[in-house]
C-alpha cells in the first residue's frame, strides 16, 4: 500500500487519507513491491494531484476489494464500471478510464461471429465478481466456468475448452501478450463501450457529501485517452 505525497483537502468533515482498494488488473492498475502503476492508477493520481488530497491504494481480491466499500472498510474502489449491485452501497464517479468489451472466439471456431449466433450457441468463462460476468448472467449467455483472471480465459479458450470470452479489450490483449499468442489467432466482435470509474461507498459519501462532485470537477482533464471526453455514468 501507497500513500502520496500530497496536503489534505476538506470537506464536510476533514478528510485525512481517503482507502480505496482496486485489483491487479494490468495495464489498468499494477504493483511491484512498493511501485504501483497502470493507466488507471496514474488517471487516478491525476485527479488527487487536482484535488491536493491524500489517499492509499490497496490491492485485494476483487471480491474483498467491494465487499470492504460495502461494509465501511474502505472508502472507494477502481477501476469499477457502472452496475446496479454496486449501486446499492455505492456511487460511481463520472466514468473517465476508457473500457471497450469484446466478445472472443478461436479463429478456426465454428460459431458465426455476431451475436445472435454466440449467445444461441457459445459457451463462455469469465472472472469471477467481475461486472463482464455479471453482465452475461443478467444477458442469459451461456457460462459454464467462473474463473480467477483473464490470463485462464485465454488458456481455456485457446485450448477450446470454452467457445468464447467476453473481456475488456486491453486486460484480454495483455493476457494474450503474456502467454506468447498474438492477437490473430482470435476472432474480435466488438460488443459494447463501458467506461470506467470510482465507486465511493455511500457510507464515506456520507461523511463527506461534497466530495463527489470535487472529484467529478477533475475527471476531464485526467481522462484516459487523454484526447477524449469523459462522460457521466
Amino acid at each position: 500500500m501507497l500513500i502520496s505525497n500530497m496536503s489534505v483537502s476538506h470537506a464536510n468533515e476533514p478528510i485525512e487519507v481517503i482507502s480505496m482498494t482496486t485489483k491487479e488488473w494490468p495495464p489498468y492498475q499494477m504493483q511491484i513491491g512498493k511501485a504501483q502503476s497502470g493507466i488507471a492508477i496514474d488517471a487516478l493520481r491525476c485527479v488527487m494531484q487536482n484535488l491536493e488530497q491524500k489517499y492509499e491504494v490497496i490491492f485485494l481480491p476483487w471480491g474483498r476489494a467491494q465487499k470492504g466499500v460495502e461494509l465501511g472498510d474502505y472508502d472507494a474502489f477502481f477501476s469499477a464500471s457502472h452496475n446496479l449491485k454496486r449501486d446499492n452501497y455505492a456511487v460511481q464517479s463520472n466514468t473517465f478510464i476508457e473500457q471497450e468489451w469484446n466478445f472472443y472466439l478461436r479463429k478456426n471456431s465454428h460459431i458465426k461471429p455476431n451475436i445472435i449466433d454466440i449467445k444461441s450457441t457459445a459457451k463462455f468463462a469469465s472472472r469471477q465478481h467481475s461486472n463482464t460476468t455479471h453482465w452475461l448472467h443478467q444477458n442469459q449467455f451461456m457460462l459454464a466456468h467462473q474463473v480467477e483472471s483473464v490470463d485462464k480465459l485465454v488458456e481455456l479458450l485457446y485450448h477450446n475448452r470454452i467457445d468464447a470470452v467476453m473481456e475488456n479489450s486491453l486486460l484480454f490483449e495483455s493476457a494474450v501478450t503474456r502467454a506468447g499468442l498474438t492477437k490473430d489467432q482470435f476472432i474480435t466482435v466488438h460488443n459494447k463501450s463501458k467506461p470506467l470509474g470510482v465507486y465511493f461507498g455511500k457510507l464515506f459519501l456520507a461523511k463527506h457529501p461534497d466530495f463527489l462532485d470535487k472529484f467529478n470537477q477533475h475527471t476531464a482533464k485526467c481522462a484516459f485517452p487523454r484526447n477524449k471526453k469523459t462522460t457521466n455514468k
